[in-house]
């Protein structure tokens, strides 16, 4: 203990643990974000207090239901894009200390002692981060608070979660911390002689192709009877009785879980062997150093490319998929004799909804970007510090890295969509008309650019991180 505390006092005040440290602020005060904005409806909706909600005015049961089971598949598809940064937290901090653990090693700490204090200092980061990110979580109540749902504000005060929620959350940050500091070690086996060697990346084999494919079918064949229901519920004017139906059935049953989630697990198998592939290409025509040397790294670990913008590709299916469906019902819903005011309320409040959905995730890739190209930094400092020694200029550096971040953005979210819009063009056939295809696809465009913005921003800030790198000594590093 003596010993983690004189590293504890030279290490962790120093400025490079400002870095991990936000980024778990960052992580918390989103994930508290997400469960305080699924509360908000659980304690929202049914409020006979709220301006406009007296007994003529407040919401029937199923709208409730479809609200609240709306909150909830929202707040699962941004599991994977959080987890994914708070993941990136604990591998900046672990990247950081390699050096430090080579030298205890060589001075004979045990492996259990090193694997003691790895833990403890991504602990340590994540207490410091996670009280910062409640603060940020309490200020950004206020403008989420005034979203409109219903056409009345979700205020602010709906979305502070109880005290045993918040300690929940913490917990779950203090486990993501333990867990990928545990993980990072793993990889990284550090001998009595401090010489590290890094274990080999799992290959994206045909394995997972032949998967995806497998489970593509299964959702093409689902959502065909997701489709059918759609239409009978609109076709015979039942659209609003049959939405509390409708919803239990897409969240209950099998008939969702195949188009869904089903094609959510095919994006995700053929995503990791799609980036080796297209990796591979284009390392072979590579005819530029920074394009060479950022495809390789590609290459290094494909599954690793993927998960970081795994998040969106997810996303990006999911509001292609279901773009034209809302449109279609609210084409659908208005050619009725008698039009439910509540039901186009419910609409274009799932139009919302969906964008609001994209831009956390886009959100949460580019701070995962961030955390991940400065990881990639620490941990590929020998190699850019040598290119900079023999003259490589700071530009193709600089370079490569918005290659190894933007090329798998840019790959999966374009083929996520394609694959999305290509299923549910398939299914409809021609009960769909093209312009409703078109929005949705100008929806996904607009979402990517404004994603890849705040992608590049994330990659401006490493800026620092790779210059002071960069001009290391070797031996330094």
């Amino acid at each position: 203990m003596q010993t983690f505390t004189m590293l504890a006092r030279r290490t962790l005040p120093t400025t490079q643990a400002v870095m991990p440290v936000l980024a778990f602020a960052a992580s918390a005060a989103l994930t508290l974000l997400v469960a305080g904005g699924i509360q908000a409806f659980h304690l929202w909706l049914g409020d006979p207090s709220l301006p406009g909600r007296g007994a003529q005015s407040r919401p029937s049961n199923y709208l409730q239901s479809a609200y609240i089971l709306l909150a909830w598949a929202s707040g699962f598809l941004l599991l994977t894009p959080l987890f994914t940064l708070g993941a990136s937290a604990a591998r900046l901090s672990a990247r950081r200390r390699d050096d430090r653990l080579a030298t205890l090693r060589l001075l004979g700490a045990s492996t259990g002692r090193i694997t003691l204090y790895t833990v403890a200092e991504a602990l340590i980061y994540a207490t410091v981060g996670f009280f910062i990110g409640f603060v940020l979580y309490l200020v950004l109540t206020i403008p989420f608070g005034m979203l409109h749902f219903l056409d009345t504000p979700l205020g602010a005060h709906n979305m502070i979660l109880p005290a045993h929620l918040v300690f929940a959350c913490y917990v779950g940050c203090l486990v993501i911390a333990a867990l990928s500091s545990l993980f990072g070690l793993s990889k990284v086996t550090i001998s009595p002689l401090g010489v590290r060697t890094r274990a080999n990346a799992p290959k994206a084999g045909i394995v997972f192709l032949i998967a995806g494919l497998a489970v593509l079918v299964l959702g093409f064949i689902g959502a065909q009877l997701v489709l059918e229901i759609l239409r009978a519920s609109v076709s015979d004017g039942t659209f609003g009785t049959a939405m509390s139906v409708m919803f239990v059935l897409l969240i209950l049953t099998l008939i969702v879980v195949f188009p869904l989630v089903l094609g959510m697990i095919a994006v995700d198998l053929l995503g990791g062997f799609t980036v080796w592939l297209y990796a591979t290409i284009r390392v072979r025509i590579a005819r530029t150093p920074a394009a060479l040397l950022a495809w390789r790294a590609v290459l290094e670990s494909p599954r690793a490319a993927w998960r970081q913008v795994s998040g969106v590709a997810m996303t990006t299916f999911i509001a292609a998929l279901i773009g034209p469906v809302l449109g279609q019902l609210f084409r659908e819903s208005t050619s009725q004799a008698r039009r439910n005011v509540q039901d186009d309320t419910l609409l274009n409040d799932m139009w919302q909804g969906l964008f609001l959905l994209m831009f956390l995730s886009y959100l949460l890739v580019a701070l995962s970007a961030l955390l991940n190209q400065s990881a990639a930094i620490y941990e590929r400092g020998s190699l850019y510090s040598s290119l900079r020694m023999m003259g490589t200029e700071a530009a193709v550096l600089k370079r490569s890295r918005r290659i190894v971040v933007f090329g798998p953005l840019l790959l999966v979210s374009t083929l996520s969509g394609l694959l999305a819009l290509v299923l549910f063009g398939l299914i409809a056939r021609s009960g769909v008309e093209p312009r409703f295809l078109l929005q949705s696809l100008g929806m996904i465009v607009v979402a990517i650019v404004l994603g890849m913005g705040l992608v590049f921003a994330s990659l401006a800030a490493t800026g620092p991180v790779m210059e002071r790198v960069s001009r290391k000594p070797v031996s330094a590093v």
